[in-house]
């Protein structure tokens, strides 16, 4: 037999908890809401036999037994989508109804922030792309979105001090933006390298007349 013992909405996405006796246990499983402004590559993901892709995102890390869950809930808007865990493998009262709120709230607050950031980023790249519209369309596109992607997640891991995490991202964005340079633009990354050393080295001649 299974309850709903919680259903809030957190952060503008749907969060549910449940209470699941069975004659093999008695666990609580927890699931949120994945929106229409999320990942694509998420949204075509969301069915069970696919739950494991949302494990490398870092805003699921908070779940205990990894993401167990994908797809629609019974007893809830068929029209909403979720990601889940369960708490099955642990030893009984390890997890209770509060904690498994408690990491739906950490979740939402990480989504939250992931979202925010990439909707930053794209719109501070249409305003720069204002005035210079082009009826030709980049082939390449998707690997700028990528680097919002990346940008976003950054940001991410930058409010919850995760240094390490923060520079993977950024070293993955900064390749995907130069992959796109040379792919899109013909600009070599030779030629981005030599871009940053002269930059670095102005910056420092400029220091020293300042002295």
């Amino acid at each position: 037999m299974e309850t709903i013992v919680y259903n809030e909405i957190i952060d503008g996405r749907t969060a549910v908890v449940k209470e699941m006796n069975m004659p093999f246990g008695h666990y609580y499983t927890g699931y949120i809401e994945i929106l229409s402004t999320d990942p694509i590559s998420w949204k075509n993901r969301l069915e069970m036999g696919k739950e494991i892709f949302f494990d490398s995102y870092a805003e699921f890390e908070e779940f205990p037994s990894g993401v167990t869950f994908a797809g629609t809930l019974p007893g809830i808007d068929s029209e909403k989508q979720f990601v889940g865990f369960d708490t099955e493998s642990f030893p009984a009262g390890e997890y209770d109804k509060e904690d498994c709120i408690d990491i739906l709230k950490e979740t939402g607050t990480r989504l939250a922030i992931r979202t925010r950031a990439a909707q930053e980023a794209i719109a501070s790249q249409k305003v720069e792309n204002q005035g210079t519209k082009t009826d030709k369309k980049p082939k390449n596109v998707g690997l700028l979105l990528d680097t919002v992607n990346d940008i976003a997640n950054a940001v991410a891991f930058n409010k919850n001090d995760e240094t390490d995490k923060v520079n993977q991202t950024l070293e993955n964005a900064s390749l995907k933006l130069i992959a796109f340079l040379d792919k899109e633009l013909n600009v070599s990354p030779e030629d981005v390298a030599m871009f940053a050393i002269l930059r670095t080295v102005l910056g420092e001649d400029e220091d020293d007349e300042d002295e």
